[in-house]
């Protein structure tokens, strides 16, 4: 029998450790996914029923997040509340890769595969070159390292994608997470459209050829009508997590014979 996982994200809570700040304001994002997470300075009040953190923020002029300067308090927050914490951390050293990983039970890493995506996106005067040696300082360290591939990152175009597959598909990855590009107000990006359906079909159907391991698709995908078919071709592709997906959508996997298990926390866990 077709199995998938569905994952409903009730359990886990985003924390800035810089509050609503971005150095980049990256054209995507424009500091506006910072807006809805939790300060760290307030995370001590997150409710014991809640069993994970994404622990993230906005990134300094070298394409960090800055967790490095909250470490103490955020390990004092993993001994006291017991939460698992999954690290999202922009690029890092060897010495920062160590020291994120000792306390981190799984840490995303957002890839890009083109250079001049990454500084035309991210404002960023960083190469590919920079976040492979990143990836493999993580590496080094922990294999709970999922890598994140945003399609259509450069305003809704494909560019980056295949790219960033082939340099992944060449490391002992346990899984890896795909989003997909989400125009959003008040942005550089805002009046850019999402990558048509095809596009994204077929970047999802080359990845299930490269990668010998999970494929997920996370929660940062275009809402709507798009959603389901975005959430019908990772299923199509043997994606084999889908995140917060539509009723109507979960409903018709189980009609259709699938397995459905199911999660309440961000699906790298």
């Amino acid at each position: 029998m077709k199995a998938v996982k569905i994952v409903k994200i009730e359990s886990t809570v985003s924390v800035s450790v810089t509050g609503t700040v971005c150095y980049l304001n990256c054209k995507h994002c424009g500091g506006h996914y910072l807006e809805n997470m939790i300060p760290i300075n307030k995370a001590d009040q997150i409710p014991l029923s809640k069993k994970s953190l994404l622990i993230s923020g906005g990134s300094n002029s070298d394409g960090k997040v800055p967790i490095i300067d909250h470490i103490e308090e955020i390990k004092k927050l993993k001994e006291s509340k017991k939460f698992k914490l999954n690290f999202h951390t922009g690029l890092v050293n060897e010495s920062e890769a160590m020291k994120i990983s000792k306390i981190a039970d799984a840490i995303s890493f957002d890839f890009v595969g083109d250079d001049e995506v990454i500084k035309k996106v991210y404002n960023l005067d960083a190469t590919v070159s920079d976040y492979i040696e990143s990836l493999e300082n993580l590496l080094k360290f922990k294999k709970e390292i999922y890598p994140h591939i945003t399609v259509g990152l450069d305003c809704g175009k494909i560019k980056h994608e295949y790219k960033a597959i082939d340099i992944l598909s060449l490391y002992p990855l346990e899984k890896v997470v795909f989003l997909v590009f989400i125009p959003t107000p008040l942005t550089y990006f805002e009046k850019c459209q999402p990558p048509t359906i095809d596009q994204i079909k077929s970047v999802f159907e080359y990845a299930r050829k490269k990668f010998n391991c999970d494929l997920n698709l996370g929660c940062m995908y275009p809402k709507g009508k798009l959603r389901d078919e975005i959430a019908t071709v990772a299923v199509e592709a043997g994606f084999n997590t889908i995140t917060q997906p539509s009723e109507k959508l979960t409903e018709f996997l189980r009609k259709d014979g699938y397995n459905l298990t199911f999660q309440d926390e961000c699906c790298i866990f």
